[in-house]
């Protein structure tokens, strides 16, 4: 939790906000005295689980990318094509025991 003068909550107010909607709570204050607080609107534990946590912080770090486009139609149908036998290949690793 911050706290925050108003004349620089003014001047970076998408900051604070930016904090606030990870789930952060900002105190305002005016003249060295506590006159309002800012907190995520709802349930902040419904509003995102530990992945989705997890994927903003990566996002935010530059690790990764969201997509911001629609898959292409029947993306899920389509099968790799792969000419191995990748659950031969599993039973076969688990009966040597490896």
């Amino acid at each position: 939790m911050s706290i925050v003068k108003v004349s620089e909550l003014k001047n970076r107010l998408s900051h604070y906000l930016r904090q606030v909607r990870r789930g952060e709570s900002v105190l305002v204050s005016d003249r060295d005295q506590v006159i309002a607080r800012i907190e995520p609107a709802g349930d902040v534990a419904s509003a995102g689980t530990d992945d989705a946590k997890w994927l903003d912080d990566l996002e935010r770090r530059g690790i990764v990318r969201r997509g911001a486009g629609k898959l292409p139609r029947g993306w899920l149908g389509r099968r790799p094509k792969v000419k191995a036998d990748v659950v031969g290949a599993l039973l076969e690793e688990r009966l040597a025991g490896r």
